[in-house]
């Protein structure tokens, strides 16, 4: 009988911690969806989406290199 009222509480014990698991898991979601929100309404600021951040991206990058090669050959090389 002891043995049935061990497995019996550890059930409930296993359970109880399922529960609070879940709610912590349900809690981080939230958040996580809450930041995702942000983000794409700060992108949204930005003018560009989820769909075209990438292309936005290699867009910079392509002029952030340009604008360093102007001013790399402004910069005298023989001083």
């Amino acid at each position: 009988m002891s043995n049935l009222k061990d497995r019996l509480e550890q059930a409930k014990t296993n359970v109880r911690n399922a529960e609070n698991a879940k709610t912590i898991a349900e809690t981080q979601k939230a958040s996580a969806e809450q930041q995702l929100e942000e983000v794409i309404a700060k992108m949204a600021e930005e003018g560009v989406t989820p769909e075209t951040i990438s292309e936005e991206i290699v867009k910079l990058e392509t002029k952030i290199s340009e604008d360093l090669g102007k001013v790399e050959r402004l910069i005298p090389q023989d001083v």
